[in-house]
C-alpha cells in the first residue's frame, strides 16, 4: 500500500492555487483545505485523528463567509493554539506570500517552518518536510502499520469519531500497557462499530437501539450472528470467525468491569485487539457488497 497523508490546509486563496493540490498528489498528500480559522478548527476538532499535519498561509479569514480585506495574520495564532488544545503532536508549517511575514522573526519564532509561495524550491521543500512530518509522527506510524483496520474509517463505514479509540488501543498494543482502564476503551470501540452499522450504514435497526441512541450490546451482537432478535434478522452471510469475533468482545469487554482500571488483563486485552483487527478489516467488503450506495 502506498502510504498517504491528509494535510488541512487554511489559505484563504486556496480556490486559486489548483496547481499546489496536483502537486501534492504527487507526494502522496491530499489536502483538506478552508478558507478561515473557524472552518479550519471546526473540521480538526470534529476529525482530529484523520489529518497527519497542518498547512497554513500567514493570513486568512475568521469564518468561512468573510470577505477580502478582513483576513490577520492573528488568526493563524489563534488556530494553531485551537489545534494545539485538541491533539500537540501535530506539526505545522506556513506557505505564505506575505514577505514581510516570512521575514519576521516573531513570526518564525511562533511557526519555524516558513516557505514563500511561487518559489518552485521552496514548494518543493515544504512537501518534503510535510511528508517527513507525517512520516515521523507516531499516530500516522500507526494508521500505516495497521492499515487494513483504519479503512472502515477512511470508507466512511465506522464514523470517524471513533478512530481515535482505534489510536488508543493500538498505542496501547505497541506499549504494552495491559491495564484494564484499555478494556474499557475497547468496549466503547464495539459501542462505536454498532453506532455506525446503524448511523452511517443501515445496517442493525434502530429497534435493538436503547432510548438515548446507545446500542443494546446484546441485542446487536445477536444480529451481527445473523440471529432472530425480535423480529429481525441480519440475513446477510457473515462468516463464523467474525460471528464469533462479536460474540467474544460483547463478553469479554463487559467481563471485567468489576476490576480497577489498573488491574493488568493482558491476554483479554491482546485477544480483544486482534479480534477488532479482524472485525474491522471485514467491515469493508461487507460494506460493499451490500451497502455500497453509502460508502
Amino acid at each position: 500500500m502506498s502510504k498517504k497523508y491528509n494535510v488541512l490546509w487554511i489559505d484563504d486563496e486556496h480556490e486559486s492555487m489548483k496547481a499546489l493540490h496536483k502537486t501534492a498528489v504527487d507526494f502522496d498528500i491530499k489536502l483538506f483545505p478552508y478558507k478561515s480559522m473557524n472552518g479550519g478548527c471546526s473540521e480538526f476538532e470534529n476529525n482530529t485523528s484523520k489529518y497527519d499535519a497542518v498547512l497554513f498561509d500567514a493570513k486568512f479569514f475568521e469564518n468561512e463567509t468573510d470577505q477580502p480585506g478582513s483576513e490577520d495574520t492573528k488568526w493563524v495564532h489563534q488556530a494553531k493554539d485551537r489545534i494545539r488544545d485538541q491533539d500537540r503532536s501535530i506539526a505545522f508549517i506556513v506557505l505564505t506570500g506575505q514577505a514581510e511575514t516570512y521575514n519576521s522573526r516573531e513570526f518564525k519564532n511562533a511557526f519555524p517552518y516558513v516557505f514563500n509561495k511561487g518559489v518552485e524550491e521552496d514548494e518543493d521543500n515544504l512537501f518534503n518536510l510535510l511528508v517527513e512530518a507525517c512520516e515521523n509522527r507516531e499516530i500516522t506510524q500507526l494508521k500505516h502499520s495497521y492499515f487494513e483496520a483504519f479503512e472502515s474509517f477512511n470508507l466512511g463505514i465506522v464514523s470517524s469519531k471513533y478512530e481515535s479509540l482505534l489510536i488508543d488501543i493500538t498505542q496501547a498494543y505497541v506499549n504494552n500497557d495491559f491495564r484494564k482502564v484499555n478494556i474499557n476503551v475497547q468496549r466503547d470501540l464495539l459501542e462505536g462499530i454498532y453506532v455506525s452499522l446503524n448511523k452511517e450504514i443501515p445496517c442493525i435497526p434502530d429497534a435493538l437501539f436503547n432510548d438515548k441512541g446507545l446500542p443494546i450490546q446484546e441485542h446487536c451482537t445477536k444480529y451481527m450472528e445473523d440471529r432472530n432478535i425480535d423480529g429481525h434478522k441480519l440475513n446477510k452471510e457473515v462468516p463464523q470467525v467474525i460471528k464469533s469475533a462479536f460474540r467474544k468482545l460483547k463478553e469479554s469487554t463487559n467481563e471485567y468491569s468489576h476490576l480497577s482500571d489498573e488491574t493488568i488483563v493482558k491476554i483479554p486485552f491482546l485477544a480483544n485487539t486482534f479480534l477488532f483487527m479482524e472485525i474491522l478489516e471485514w467491515l469493508p467488503e461487507f460494506a460493499q457488497t451490500h451497502y455500497n450506495n453509502y460508502i
